[in-house]
Parts: C-alpha cells; structure tokens; sequence
C-alpha cells in the first residue's frame, strides 16, 4: 500500500503463524501478527505504541477503515482569517480521521473492535454544544499535497453576512462517514458553506460532489 495514498478501506490480511500484516498511513504503522493463541495488533505513530490482544474465528476477515469523528468538530484556524461585511473567502482546510479496525464476519453484520483516534483530536466540554472535538489546520489557497496523514481535505466557503466584520476563533463543521470520497489519493470531503450572520455560524453542506481545484 502506497503510504501516501488514502483509501476509505484497506483489507488486513490475517498472516500465518509467524509472519505479520503491516500497513502503513503517513508516519503511522500498522502490524498484526499471529500469535499463540489468537493475534497481536500493534498501532505505533512513531512517538507512542498500542498493543491490542483479539481473538478471533476462521468465519470473517479484518479491515482498517478510515472513519468521519464521531463529534462535532471545532476546527481553529493556525492564519488568522478576517472577513468584513459581505466578504467571502474560499480555501481548504484538512481534519482528522479516525482509523477503525472492523471486523467482517463472512455471515452477519459488520462490528467496530478498535478505533485509534490521533492526538490532535482533542476532546473539550461547551455549555451551548456539548462534547465536541477541538483540531486545528491551516487554511490552503491550493489542494493540498498528499501527505498519507489520516485527514480529509474539506473545501471550505466562508461568508460575512453580518454588519461587522468577522475574526473567528474557531469554525465549527460535522461530517459523516457517508461524506468522504476518495478523489486524488486523498480523502476529501463535500464542500462546506459557513455563512457568519453576526452572531453565529449557519452552515450549509451541498449535495453535489466535492469539488476541488488547483
């Protein structure tokens, strides 16, 4: 598997005794390893390592899937944006995904054994929003290179719609498993709309496919 390239859905071999599967996504290793007694999973990201213990039967197969955070997102932008009053601003920003193991029984439905969310996905409790997830991004002029992270490209429309002009702190999007795509090598999201009315953020997402340019 090309490291660089995402996919939605990568299958996961399980090996024969003594030998290993591994997958790799950007600086993240995947190894499973059949072991005495079931198998062995190791996530490493290069600073920390998990060790995981499944047992398993001969009726189903694994996989690693990319998956949408379960929470609504509140994305910070690393450049400060500025819009003033009817203003409009386009780019792209890119979060993260959460890597899943499923299994795949050959007779049934499919189940969620492991889910691996990185560290900058960061948790955080609102009065007005309850549990979101805080991650931070630039904000690209140009579709961005890919880079193998697990994170989808989001195009990205903003619009002041309100009588003073906008510096937000933060911008808040959702997106769903059903919204990734799989265009360029990368994961990319349908476009989202942020419309600011002076005092909260509307937001829009349409229903044709994403669009991306240079």
């Amino acid at each position: 598997m090309d490291c660089h390239h995402l996919t939605c859905k990568t299958p996961l071999p399980r090996p024969r005794r003594g030998d290993s599967t591994r997958v790799h996504i950007g600086p993240n290793e995947l190894v499973l390893e059949a072991v005495r007694g079931g198998h062995s999973l190791l996530w490493s990201d290069g600073q920390q390592a998990r060790r995981y213990a499944l047992g398993l039967d001969d009726d189903g197969e694994l996989a690693l899937e990319l998956r949408a955070p379960r929470l609504p997102l509140r994305l910070v932008c690393r450049d400060v944006i500025t819009l003033v009053p009817t203003g409009r601003l386009r780019g792209y920003v890119q979060v993260p995904l959460v890597p899943t193991i499923v299994w795949q029984p050959t007779h049934g439905s499919e189940a969620t054994l492991i889910e691996l969310p990185g560290r900058d996905l960061a948790a955080e409790w609102d009065e007005q929003d309850g549990t979101v997830f805080r991650c931070t991004s630039s904000l690209h002029v140009r579709f961005p290179m890919r880079s193998g992270e697990p994170r989808a490209t989001v195009p990205l429309w903003l619009h002041n719609d309100g009588p003073g002009v906008c510096s937000p702190a933060h911008l808040p999007l959702t997106i769903a498993d059903q919204d990734l795509v799989e265009l360029r090598g990368s994961l990319v999201v349908r476009p989202r709309r942020l419309q600011w009315t002076g005092s909260v953020w509307r937001s829009e997402a349409p229903q044709q496919p994403a669009e991306v340019r240079s």
